[in-house]
């Protein structure tokens, strides 16, 4: 299915603009990939990990040097990837069916996470919604020159996972939405650059005030260690797809033993090796029948490439993982190519 239309709201005239209007972009959707192409700017990519159809809706407003977004998944998902260049992310969860994940560091509601351009790596839990900005890192390091106490969690390649009181949390979450309410509701509004000059300046002044208040994670060192054992496991099952290895085989190349692995995979990813492996084999093997541009290609030959001998297995998993069958993503797929005109003879 197809987002739903993008709101497109007009701009004032060149006479009567002194800054660039704000752009608001609202889309729905129940395909994870054209979920994940809304995301512009954003280098990520998004793998499903638990069995369900997928919803997912994101708003995104933009004015130069920040931008605000509301992202709500249905499903657990791991994301990855890297944000716009030279800026720090910083968002919290506003619900969620548990704890979302980090790079390694576990968060919940109440929970403010900040990261640079560095490698971003979050699991999602089941019916998430989070909320944020991403900010341009100059702007920041200047909103916080008169609050020195924050200079160690700005450095760059930094992430980290704080608990501001709620006290100095809530109103940067209120002001968040109401921005967000104010841009899709009564968007000629934020054409006055009086109006975006003093939302920009309170935002960041909350978040300040939120950050110094906050109780910083001291979870990162161990979570830095769970993560890689992880990140060496899931490529080692990887590199064969056609041949997994053996978890005792994985077990022996990380160093770590069944029970280590497990327990750190549960941190992590919020799941076992064998289950996420499988999870992403089965990402794979649709994300190759949804291109549908290959009239040669068959269902069984995507389930082979990666792993799946027994094809009646594979289809029921398949259709337990995303509540549709192999072929049924393979025929919208070609049909979609057909309609646009890119089918390779």
């Amino acid at each position: 299915m197809t987002p739903d239309p993008v709101l497109s709201h007009s701009q004032p005239p060149e006479c009567e603009r002194a800054e660039p209007a704000i752009v608001v972009r609202r889309t729905r959707t129940t395909d994870i990939d054209v979920h994940t192409e809304q995301l512009q700017d954003w280098s990520l990519h998004y793998d499903q990990l638990d069995c369900g159809s997928f919803e997912g809706s994101f708003t995104d407003i933009r004015w130069p040097g920040m931008q605000i977004f509301v992202e709500t998944t249905t499903r657990r998902l791991r994301q990855r990837g890297h944000l716009l260049p030279d800026s720090f992310g910083i968002g919290t969860m506003l619900s969620g069916e548990g704890a979302l994940c980090i790079n390694g560091i576990r968060a919940g509601v109440g929970t403010l996470l900040t990261c640079d351009t560095t490698e971003l790596d979050l699991c999602t839990p089941p019916n998430c919604t989070v909320a944020g900005l991403v900010v341009d890192a100059h702007t920041l390091h200047e909103a916080a020159e008169s609050m020195p106490d924050l200079a160690p969690m700005l450095r760059p390649d930094m992430l980290l996972g704080m608990t501001p009181p709620e006290t100095a949390l809530a109103p940067w979450r209120a002001l968040l939405l109401d921005t967000v309410r104010l841009a899709t509701e009564r968007p000629w509004l934020l054409h006055d650059p009086d109006v975006q000059q003093r939302l920009r300046s309170n935002l960041l002044i909350h978040l300040l005030e939120a950050m110094a208040g906050a109780q910083r994670s001291d979870q990162i060192h161990c979570a830095g260690a769970r993560k890689r054992i992880v990140d060496r496991a899931c490529e080692l099952m990887l590199s064969r797809p056609d041949e997994p290895p053996t978890l005792f085989e994985v077990c022996n190349r990380v160093g770590a033993s069944p029970r280590k692995l497990g327990y750190c995979f549960q941190d992590v990813l919020g799941l076992s090796p064998a289950r996420y492996i499988k999870a992403m084999r089965l990402n794979a093997a649709r994300r190759e029948l949804a291109r549908g541009d290959n009239p040669q290609l068959s269902v069984y030959d995507a389930a082979v490439r990666w792993g799946f001998w027994h094809f009646g297995h594979f289809s029921t998993d398949y259709k337990k993982q995303f509540s549709e069958l192999p072929s049924q993503t393979l025929d919208r797929a070609r049909l979609r190519c057909r309609g646009a005109g890119t089918s390779r003879p």
